[in-house]
C-alpha cells in the first residue's frame, strides 16, 4: 500500500513539474472541481504579482505573472504562476509552452492549464485562468542568468506534419517578444548569488563631493554594498574588484564608485558619448548606474561616469526605448569628481579611480523630494574595463543591463 501510494505522488510530481503531454478527457469531480477553483471572476493583484498585458492573436492574454523567488540554485525548484485571459475562443490544439533558456542549454515546460485539466480549446472568453507550474531545475543546468519565454504551439501539427505553428505575440505589453512567437516574461539567475539588497543611511553631516571617499560613511557604505560579479555570475579575479555606495540626505541622492583597474582607458572628452564602446577588448572604462524609482521598468535613469569624469545621463521610458540618442538628450543637473590613482590612456600601470556623485532629488526621473522611510527603488551598478573582465555588476544580469528583473533594491532609512 505504501509503495502505491508513493507510486501515486512521484506522478502527481512529475505531472506537476513536467505538464501532461495530452489533455485529460474524461474529469473527475475532483477534476472539475480544480478547474472551478482555479478559474477567476477578476484578475489577481497585490505584492508579487507582475503585470505584463501581452496579447497572442487577440485570441489570449497573458495578464500577469508571479514566482517565489528569481535566484536559483541548480536542482532547486522555482513556484511559476501564470494568470491567463480568454479574449476569443482559440481555434485548435494550442498548448502552452515554457522555454527556460541560458547561452548554453534549453529547459522545456510545456503544458495545457492547470495540470492538463483545461485545454485552450476550452476556454470560455472573459474568463481569467490560474495556470500553476512548478519549474524543476536540472542538476547540470549551466550557471549564469536564464531566460524565461511562454507562448503557444499547435500540438496537433507538431505531432503530425512537425509543423512549428504558433500564436503570434500581438502586443508584448510589458514584456518583450521575439520573432518566433515568444513572449519573454522575466529572468532568473542559476548559481550561488544571493539577492541584492542594499540599505541606504541618512547622514546628517554634509558630503562634499570631491571623489576622495575618505568619509567614515563613505567607508562604511562601500562595505555595506558588498561585492561585485562578473556578468554571469563569477567572482572577480584580484586586482579589479569594484565597490559602491548610496547616501543621501534631504537634498541629495550621493553615490560612490571605488574600482581597481591596471590599464585606464577612455578616449572620451564630450557629455553623452558612447562611454561604454571602444578599449582593447570593445569597452573602455566607465562606471555605470541604473536606477528605477518606482520599479515598473519605465523611465529609467542610465547614469556613466568615465575616468576623464566625463557622463553619460539617459532616460529610458521602457526597455532601450527610445534609442541611447534620443533618451540622453535628458540631461541632470548635478555634481561628479572622479579621482585617478594612475594616468590614463598610456601604457604604465595603474591602480585605478574613485568616483563621488551628488544629485539632487529633483532632477531624478519621477522624483521632487527625499523618499519616505523604508521606500525602495530597483537599481544595479555596474564596471566595464578596458583589461581584465570586460565588465563587473552588482546584481550580475548576463549582458543586458537593461534587464530590471535581476537587478537588485536600495531601501531608504531614517
Amino acid at each position: 500500500m505504501k509503495r502505491a501510494l508513493a507510486l501515486i505522488l512521484v506522478a502527481a510530481v512529475l505531472a506537476w513539474t513536467t505538464g501532461c503531454r495530452q489533455p485529460k478527457k474524461v474529469l473527475t469531480e475532483l477534476d472539475k472541481q480544480q478547474v472551478k477553483d482555479n478559474v477567476l471572476g477578476q484578475a489577481p493583484a497585490g505584492p508579487g504579482v507582475v503585470a505584463l498585458n501581452a496579447n497572442f492573436e487577440d485570441q489570449v492574454t497573458l495578464l500577469s505573472y508571479s514566482v517565489n523567488k528569481q535566484r536559483v540554485k541548480p536542482g532547486d525548484a522555482i513556484a511559476l504562476t501564470l494568470y491567463w485571459q480568454s479574449v476569443a475562443q482559440v481555434s485548435g490544439d494550442f498548448k502552452i509552452f515554457v522555454h527556460l533558456d541560458s547561452s548554453r542549454a534549453r529547459k522545456t515546460y510545456d503544458h495545457y492549464a492547470i495540470n492538463g485539466l483545461y485545454p485552450t480549446a476550452n476556454w470560455v472568453p472573459g474568463e481569467i485562468i490560474k495556470d500553476e507550474l512548478m519549474l524543476q531545475i536540472d542538476q547540470n543546468f549551466p550557471t549564469g542568468p536564464a531566460k524565461l519565454w511562454i507562448g503557444f504551439f499547435d500540438a496537433t501539427a507538431w505531432k503530425t506534419a512537425k509543423e512549428n505553428k504558433r500564436l503570434k505575440v500581438t502586443s508584448a505589453g510589458n514584456g518583450r517578444a521575439d520573432k518566433g512567437g515568444r513572449l519573454l516574461v522575466t529572468s532568473f539567475m542559476v548559481g550561488d548569488i544571493e539577492d541584492k539588497n542594499l540599505k541606504a543611511k541618512k547622514i546628517a553631516d554634509k558630503i562634499t563631493v570631491d571623489g576622495n571617499l575618505d568619509e567614515a560613511a563613505w567607508k562604511q557604505a562601500l562595505l555595506d554594498g558588498g561585492k561585485f560579479y562578473a556578468p554571469e555570475g563569477k567572482g572577480l579575479p584580484a586586482g579589479v574588484e569594484v565597490k559602491a555606495g548610496m547616501l543621501f540626505d534631504d537634498a541629495n541622492l550621493y553615490i560612490a564608485y571605488k574600482v581597481g583597474d591596471n590599464d585606464l582607458q577612455t578616449p572620451y572628452k564630450t557629455r553623452d558619448a558612447t562611454l561604454w564602446s571602444g578599449g582593447k577588448k570593445g569597452a573602455s572604462d566607465v562606471v555605470e548606474l541604473f536606477l528605477d524609482p518606482d520599479g515598473d521598468g519605465k523611465n529609467y535613469l542610465e547614469l556613466q561616469v568615465s575616468p576623464a569624469g566625463m557622463i553619460f545621463d539617459a532616460v529610458f521610458t521602457s526597455y532601450r526605448s527610445p534609442a541611447w540618442k534620443k533618451a540622453s538628450e535628458f540631461n541632470m543637473d548635478f555634481q561628479h569628481k572622479v579621482v585617478v590613482d594612475g594616468t590614463l590612456n598610456d601604457s604604465k600601470p595603474d591602480k585605478g579611480y574613485t568616483v563621488e556623485i551628488a544629485i539632487p532629488w529633483n532632477q531624478l526621473p519621477g522624483m521632487d523630494k527625499v523618499p519616505a522611510p523604508s521606500q525602495s527603488f530597483k537599481l544595479n551598478f555596474f564596471r566595464l574595463s578596458n583589461s581584465g573582465p570586460w565588465a563587473a555588476a552588482w546584481s550580475p544580469v548576463g549582458n543586458d543591463f537593461h534587464d530590471f528583473s535581476l537587478a537588485g533594491t536600495v531601501t531608504f532609512g531614517q
